[in-house]
């Protein structure tokens, strides 16, 4: 059950961006640690572990993969600032994500994921401006908010099946074409 997707050995390295204090087993590899989470309905803990366990891009899939089932109308600038980012992660789709993120109503999946996207790589600065990086854990920890957000009123069987998504994500092989 191996994560060929992560860069991380120990699931502590993964605990260490999100602040976590030291758990037992956190020096287990990232999937069995995750499985432990999940066993101990520690879900939202899940959610946000995977977030920093996937590459960014990842993250952003499983993000918006699991946002646009539950997106609205009001959140329809933000996903297709997604799906474009998602098509061709280019620098202008990156900032026309961020942009649609700030046009968005507040804190839905939707501008979350747009949000994570302007996160994940270059500059957040405005383009006038000398380069400014984003932290590193700030993608991922949008992205798994923004599958807490979309869940949210979903109930538990939404919430396991979008772990379920996340962790298939995963094990695929990074051969493995999108």
């Amino acid at each position: 059950m191996s994560w060929p997707r992560t860069i991380w050995a120990q699931a502590r390295q993964i605990n260490a961006l999100l602040c976590w204090p030291d758990m037992p087993g956190d020096d287990a590899p990232p999937d069995r640690f995750f499985a432990w989470l999940r066993s101990e309905g520690k879900t939202g803990e899940a959610v946000l572990f995977l977030g920093q366990a996937l590459p960014r891009f990842e993250a952003v899939l499983w993000a918006a993969d699991v946002s646009a089932a539950f997106a609205t109308p009001a959140e329809a600038d933000a996903m297709a600032a997604v799906r474009a980012w998602l098509a061709s992660p280019t620098e202008a789709h990156r900032r026309a994500a961020g942009a649609a993120a700030l046009r968005g109503p507040p804190a839905t999946a939707a501008t979350l994921v747009a949000s994570a996207i302007f996160h994940s790589g270059g500059s957040i600065a405005p383009p006038d401006q000398p380069p400014a990086a984003p932290p590193r854990d700030i993608a991922g920890r949008l992205a798994a908010i923004a599958v807490l957000t979309a869940v949210a009123t979903a109930g538990r069987d939404a919430l396991d099946q979008a772990l379920d998504q996340g962790a298939a994500l995963a094990r695929r092989d990074t051969e493995t074409t999108e």
